[in-house]
């Protein structure tokens, strides 16, 4: 069985059962408040954010106040995408997977909440294109995600079988030549401060998608 099809019958409601009660008592936490730190410069340019992989909807509200910006979410889970329109009517969440998001047009902000680890390689470079399809030029890309110096999977802890895929997520935007990286701060699964642990090291990326560098 694929990650995806594992989610899609289950895992991904199951996962928001096990962590809603945690994302609710941390519904300001440090990576997103250190991200809205970043971009107060350029606030006035960030009218609406899309989060994929948005969970209970607590990170995509926290940058919506923070960034005086409209808030949009796309996430795997119903029961998620319920208990966000029941906790935060302001914000349009739709039900969905990152390979195929059901939004279009453009937004000035896309945020990558921590789900890039659990994609299926096959559907990776999907994911990455639709991140990139959904945001402007000139716009920001900010990545949440576990962060290594070389790629490599792992078990999966809730399912046999399944793996966690980890790497440098930022890597692949800056090597189309399309994207630069701003800020990148590195930090700890359980604790906001580097990890000597390789397993446990996470990563907050902020990208900026180039305008007309290649000219014409």
């Amino acid at each position: 069985m694929k990650n995806k099809s594992y989610f899609e019958k289950g895992e991904a409601n199951a996962w928001f059962q096990r962590n809603k009660q945690a994302l609710e008592q941390n519904a300001s936490d440090a990576p997103t408040t250190l991200l809205i730190e970043w971009l107060q410069p350029f606030m006035r340019d960030i009218d609406t954010a899309l989060e994929i992989g948005c969970g209970t909807g607590h990170r995509v509200h926290q940058i919506a106040q923070g960034l005086g910006a409209k808030a949009s979410g796309v996430e795997p889970s119903k029961e998620a995408v319920t208990y966000i329109s029941e906790t935060f009517p302001e914000i349009i969440a739709k039900v969905g997977f990152g390979d195929d998001i059901p939004f279009s047009g453009a937004f000035d902000l896309v945020h990558l909440g921590f789900f890039l680890y659990l994609v299926d390689r096959k559907d990776y470079l999907r994911c990455v294109s639709e991140a990139d399809r959904l945001l402007r030029p000139g716009g920001f890309l900010s990545i949440v995600d576990f962060d290594t110096p070389k790629p490599y999977s792992n078990p999966y802890a809730h399912q046999d079988g399944l793996y966690s895929h980890k790497h440098d997520n930022a890597a692949v935007f800056v090597a189309s030549g399309l994207y630069t990286v701003i800020n990148k701060y590195q930090f700890s699964h359980s604790a906001f401060h580097f990890d000597k642990d390789i397993n446990e090291r996470v990563s907050l990326t902020l990208l900026y998608k180039e305008t007309e560098i290649f000219g014409g």
